[in-house]
Parts: structure tokens; sequence; C-alpha cells
């Protein structure tokens, strides 16, 4: 028991798993819509009476969009925080610029949406107007004026769960509280992309970075130690969203070669 105890206190390393997931679309609008000719849908009425028509009347605006690939480009990162567009923290800032620069300049260069530059191109959204939607395209504006090509829209979340071990009878005791680790943390982060054409919106790519984390803490220190593996599981989703976005913009090079000699 006293070896449990001691080998408990020393608070063990914490377990780092990560994965991601990615796809990639350049697909033709009008490709798509060719389909309506070949398969008869405009000799048909619409289903459902008029609001049936006027969804089906934006599903073909909505779906007229094409891929314009070119590199190299000029593409911004926009993180997006909890009230919206956000700087990228420091440590978000040093992820990206190492696995940035381990793809070198064959993409183009790639710059921040400013928050302070798309406040300037912005206007308050209407009530009503949904939130995610209009976040996106405040972050358009001000990439258009920044004069970019594309942009990478992430934003990063978490989800953590904590519970007694078996030690948490010393929690009873002051002692305890403060030199035995007694709490089991763990947490989940993800950190989700999608990266879109500045100039007329179409997703190129949705990308996905997951990481868990998971260790021990003190009674009295659990929350500081959660929101440290929280920062840390964070960071590393981030740095897989960042490994992902790199084999991404290789395989849209590609395709944007493909579609120039078609």
């Amino acid at each position: 028991m006293l070896n449990y105890m001691k080998s408990a206190a020393a608070v063990a390393v914490l377990i780092t798993l990560g994965g991601c997931s990615a796809y990639l679309q350049s697909s033709s609008g009008t490709d798509y819509l060719a389909r309506y000719d070949r398969l008869g849908y405009d000799a048909a009425p619409a289903a459902g009476g008029q609001d049936a028509a006027d969804v089906d009347a934006d599903v073909r605006r909505i779906a007229s969009v094409e891929p314009r690939l070119e590199f190299p480009a000029r593409i911004g990162l926009a993180r997006v925080g909890r009230f919206g567009l956000t700087a990228i923290p420091g440590d978000e800032a040093l992820i990206w610029q190492a696995a940035l620069e381990d793809i070198g300049d064959s993409f183009g260069e790639f710059v921040p949406v400013s928050p302070l530059i798309a406040s300037m191109v912005s206007s308050p959204a209407p009530e009503g107007t949904d939130r995610a939607g209009a976040i996106i395209a405040d972050i358009r504006r001000g990439a258009a004026r920044q004069h970019l090509d594309y942009v990478l829209i992430y934003e990063v979340g978490s989800s953590s769960r904590e519970k007694s071990n078996a030690v948490s009878l010393a929690d009873l005791t002051i002692v305890g509280m403060f030199v035995i680790p007694t709490r089991s943390i763990d947490v989940e982060a993800s950190a989700s992309g999608l990266l879109v054409d500045v100039r007329n919106g179409y997703p190129y790519a949705t990308l996905t970075g997951h990481s868990e984390k998971s260790g021990i803490s003190r009674a009295v220190s659990s929350i500081s130690t959660a929101r440290d593996f929280v920062d840390t599981a964070e960071e590393r989703a981030v740095a897989e969203l960042a490994s992902d976005v790199a084999e991404a913009l290789e395989g849209l090079k590609q395709r944007s070669l493909e579609l120039a000699a078609e």
C-alpha cells in the first residue's frame, strides 16, 4: 500500500492520443446542375408547394459554385472563439508556424486574418441571423480586405471528466488533500477546420484533429490541473489539424493541376 501511495503521489505521466480526418472537395457545380436535365428534375413540379419550390431554387443557386484552385496563393488562417473571429493564441501560432514551414512556400504565403480588419468591413448581424453563418461571412469580408485567396477557418473545443480514484478517502484528511492524487481527469479535444474560397465561398476541405489526455491530480489542485490538461489537449488537437492541412493542400494542389489541364 505504501508503494502504491508513493507512485501515485508522483503524479503519473499523462497519456496523449491523437488523430485526424479530412475530406477534400473539387467537384463542379456545372456538372452537378447538368444532372437536373439528364435526370428530369425540371420536368417534375416541386412536391410541397411554394415553400418547397423556394428551397429547390436555393439548392440550384447554392450548387452553382465552381472550384477555382491556383497555387501559389495567399491563404488566411482564421480562429473562431466563443464570440467570433479571434486572434490566434501564441502557442497555437507557434504550432502553425512550424507546420507551415515544413511544407515550404510552394503553396504561397499564410496570413492570419485580423479581427480588427474584419470588424472594419463588417456590420453587426441582424437579430435572428444564424451565428455560424454570420461569423464565416465576416471572416470572408476581412480576408477579402487582406486580399486573400483562400482561408482556413478553425475552432477548438474540449470536454473533460473528473472522478475520484481508489485513494479518494485521503480527501478526508487535510494533508491528503494537498499531497495524494485522488482525482482522475480525462480530457477530449478537437480542432475543426474549413478551407473556403474567399471570393465565392467554395468549400475545398473539411478537417478535424482529435486529441485525448488523461492523468491524476490532487484534490486541491484538480481545477488548475484540469485546465492544464485542456490546454495541452487542445494544442495537440491543433497540431493534428495543422498536419492534416499540409496534406490537404498537397491534394488540392494536385487537383488544381488536373483542372488546369482539362
